[in-house]
């Protein structure tokens, strides 16, 4: 019997990725491409849909030769993609503007008036997220006023991954995860007329695509492209969920209970539930996983290991540098450095709201700001490096307290899961395992077994998962810690 595989593409905000899979979850081979992301004006943050494109086709073809199989082989391909942000085509599929991504803030006037109006809690009461600056809706409205002449030109609204799909296929569409960003109703996982008329975008209602399960979020790849591409003609590609979401699903957070943390620039927490969940009110996302009975409660940070990379940039200007000419990992000296320093930092508090838009989850503040308290003489860099280390962690473990369930086990995802000085702290923090699964591809993986569902390879998302998922490394919690953070989070907050 000849090998099968999967091609995984994930589209970043700033990075392209295609990934070969085998069916065990083996990561075969990949490739990657910047993507040169737009700030036309302060605030802004756009993209050329072109350039994406150019980046996937450069991408697939790359990880097809360092792979060397046979283009028969690869069963399907998954599609995963940066969530939110609005991505435009005319009639004939061509891009009308340069997307708006997710890191906009162009919206946030009107955002703001929203909140202080109450159109804000009105639209969490029907979706189940809270309004924020990447919301469609809102990139939709300020599109309207500013720039009418997009309404007229658009033909279909989408989102990253929809945008390459269509050029895969093709096909017009969109996935429920990432359709419950903005316009759906997770209790009938459908789009809910009211919330165009609350925010007074029907004139875009036309050109809102059909949203489906991710499962069945499929057509064949073009046969033109196919060539171009190097792949078998009319291999399934699948889209969806977006990469939030398969992160979740490529890490294994499928039952209810089940936490995930992806640790990037930003942080990202979440927790698999059966049912929507309203609290806290008016904060994070109520999003639809992949499985079709199952929700994902969302509360996601606006920075997370940036932290990190911001205070060793700042305080460690010299040992960066050294450590780049001598090839040495710095992180690695860096973590041993703050894992000398005890709990709590030697009395010293971080709060880690570094982006300059403030915090988001579990409360919004756009004008939160990091601050170092508690700080003396005696102190040195390594207690402040712990202390960035611990802020992180009380942030998540600030999200955690705010989720529907208790927290079974943590999956740790992102750059972050590399650390195993922060894979304990969140264990000892939450009083429950973190695991590292093998692999680094989360997000590729996570779209790869949706394909792999969708092609008929496995029975389920579970028989998905238990064949492609192998845990790397599980850390325990250290009951004796759990009670010192639970200090440290009641200073932290107040």
């Amino acid at each position: 019997m000849c090998a099968a595989y999967l091609l995984g593409i994930d589209a970043g905000t700033t990075l392209l990725k295609c990934t070969l899979f085998d069916l065990e979850g083996r990561e075969i081979a990949g490739a990657a491409q910047d993507t040169t992301n737009l700030y036309p004006r302060s605030g802004w943050a756009e993209a050329d849909m072109e350039g994406v494109w150019q980046a996937v086709v450069a991408t697939v073809r790359q990880t097809l030769q360092r792979a060397a199989v046979d283009p028969a082989s690869i069963r399907a391909l998954g599609v995963t993609g940066q969530g939110d942000g609005t991505w435009l085509v005319d009639a004939a599929g061509r891009p009308v503007r340069p997307a708006i991504l997710w890191s906009d803030n162009r919206t946030a006037d009107f955002v703001r008036d929203c909140y202080r109006t109450g159109q804000s809690a009105e639209l969490f009461r029907i979706s189940g997220t809270a309004l924020n600056t990447c919301n469609q809706a809102a990139h939709l409205r300020w599109l309207q006023i500013h720039e009418p002449d997009t309404v007229r030109r658009t033909a279909a609204v989408l989102r990253a991954k929809d945008w390459i799909f269509l050029q895969l296929t093709g096909v017009v569409s969109t996935d429920e995860s990432d359709a419950s960003h903005t316009y759906f109703s997770v209790q009938s996982r459908t789009y809910d007329e009211r919330i165009f008329e609350l925010f007074g975008i029907e004139a875009w209602r036309g050109a809102i695509p059909s949203a489906r399960p991710a499962v069945e979020n499929v057509a064949e790849l073009r046969p033109a492209l196919a060539t171009e591409l190097g792949l078998k003609a009319n291999t399934l590609v699948a889209s969806g969920p977006f990469d939030v979401v398969a992160s979740a699903l490529g890490v294994g957070a499928i039952n209810p209970g089940d936490a995930c943390t992806v640790l990037g620039t930003a942080g990202i927490h979440l927790i698999v539930t059966s049912e929507p969940v309203v609290a806290p009110e008016n904060v994070g996302y109520t999003i639809c996983h992949a499985p079709h009975d199952r929700l994902l409660r969302l509360l996601p940070t606006m920075s997370g290991a940036g932290n990190l990379q911001w205070f060793v940039r700042e305080f460690y200007k010299d040992e960066l540098a050294a450590a780049e000419r001598e090839g040495a990992n710095i992180w690695d000296r860096l973590e041993k450095l703050a894992g000398q320093a005890p709990l709590g930092s030697n009395g010293i508090l971080y709060h880690p709201y570094i982006d300059p838009a403030g915090e988001r989850a579990p409360f919004v503040a756009p004008d939160a700001r990091a601050q170092f308290t508690g700080l003396s003489m005696h102190h040195r860099r390594e207690d402040m490096l712990r202390a960035v280390y611990e802020g992180v962690v009380l942030s998540a473990l600030d999200c955690y307290t705010m989720m529907p369930l208790e927290v079974a086990a943590l999956k740790l995802a992102g750059g972050g899961a590399r650390s195993p000085l922060w894979a304990q702290m969140l264990a000892d923090a939450l009083g429950s395992p973190v695991i590292v699964v093998e692999g680094s591809e989360f997000g590729a993986r996570g779209a790869v077994i949706n394909a792999g569902v969708a092609a008929g390879l496995y029975g389920s998302y579970v028989e998905a998962v238990e064949q492609m998922i192998q845990p790397a490394r599980c850390y325990e919690p250290d009951p004796a810690n759990r009670a010192g953070y639970a200090r440290l989070l009641a200073l932290y907050r107040a």
